[in-house]
């Protein structure tokens, strides 16, 4: 069986680090350890194991999946950078901006002739509801 490497360490990271922080590492420890700057024996070696490293850590999904493989465990950032987190806000939004535009059909058909001020108020907040949800959404 064979055992997962260490990437996190192999980059000289901490397994919460942003993206910016492993593309630096990353970097950093490619212009040292190239093989036309390292002529050591065993560059070429580590240089592709931190080449392998790189393209796991550097992918959210494939990062996500190593670090269950590892038994860590996404990390708080990873989770609430998870690709289907946009997809999970834009349709709250729709669902709350259906929820509001019907309780103003409601408010106006139930106010029908005796609108009021009571219903004008009604439609007026469920308006400016509406009208939040919808700036919300663009953001």
């Amino acid at each position: 069986m064979r055992t997962i490497p260490d990437y996190y360490d192999v980059v000289q990271v901490a397994p919460q680090a942003d993206h910016e922080v492993i593309e630096a590492a990353y970097r950093r420890l490619a212009t040292k350890y190239h093989p036309d700057v390292d002529h050591s024996p065993g560059a070429t070696e580590r240089m592709k194991l931190l080449n392998e490293a790189h393209d796991v850590l550097s992918d959210p999904v494939k990062r996500r999946e190593y670090d269950l493989r590892r038994g860590t465990g996404p990390s708080r950032q990873q989770q609430e950078n998870s690709p289907r987190q946009p997809a999970l806000q834009a349709e709250l939004g729709q669902w709350l901006t259906t929820a509001a535009m019907t309780a103003v059909m409601l408010a106006i058909t139930e106010g029908g002739s005796r609108f009021g001020p009571r219903g004008l108020l009604l439609v007026a907040i469920m308006a400016l509801v509406v009208w939040l949800l919808m700036g919300s959404r663009r953001r």
